[in-house]
């Protein structure tokens, strides 16, 4: 929905002012058309605002490094969630990612979060779940495990 409110703040605008250079009459449409233009900025504006800090919509990468979690169990009624800020590549920008609540991938996050606490930085691999697959169920028969970063070995010292 949040593109579809961009994709017109930005074409009803656009298309107004076409049809004023165009010449065309009808003074009457034109001013209430005008007089309508800061609500399309505001949809704009709301638009930008929907956008802003929400996970992204596509699957989890396959590996990736995990910066932080934030688990929100089910309750009264409401579905839980869990929300993972990962980083795909060490130079690359950090993403959000939201995936339904899960008690075992809960458990998993809780270890995970104890041994970034102790400065381990943590991998994230996701996998197949073939039989007896190691990690938690993510969804679409895809389980997420995850692991210690290997150790980067320094370049040579000359």
């Amino acid at each position: 929905m949040e593109s579809l409110t961009l994709v017109f703040a930005y074409v009803i605008p656009l298309a107004f002012v076409v049809w004023l250079w165009l010449g065309k009459p009808g003074w009457r449409c034109k001013l209430l058309l005008t007089v309508c233009l800061p609500l399309f900025y505001w949809l704009h504006w709301q638009g930008l605002q929907d956008t802003k800090g929400w996970p992204a919509p596509q699957p989890l990468p396959e590996k990736f490094e995990l910066i932080a979690a934030d688990v929100f169990e089910p309750s009264q009624g409401k579905d839980g969630a869990i929300r993972m800020w990962v980083r795909e590549t060490d130079d690359g920008e950090p993403r959000v990612y939201a995936l339904p609540y899960s008690r075992k991938l809960h458990q998993a996050l809780f270890d995970t979060k104890e041994r970034v606490a102790q400065g381990r930085t943590q991998v994230g691999l996701l996998s197949d779940g073939g039989a007896g697959g190691a990690g938690a169920p993510v969804g679409s028969g895809q389980m997420l495990e995850f692991r210690d970063k290997p150790k980067s070995n320094l370049p040579p010292k000359y």
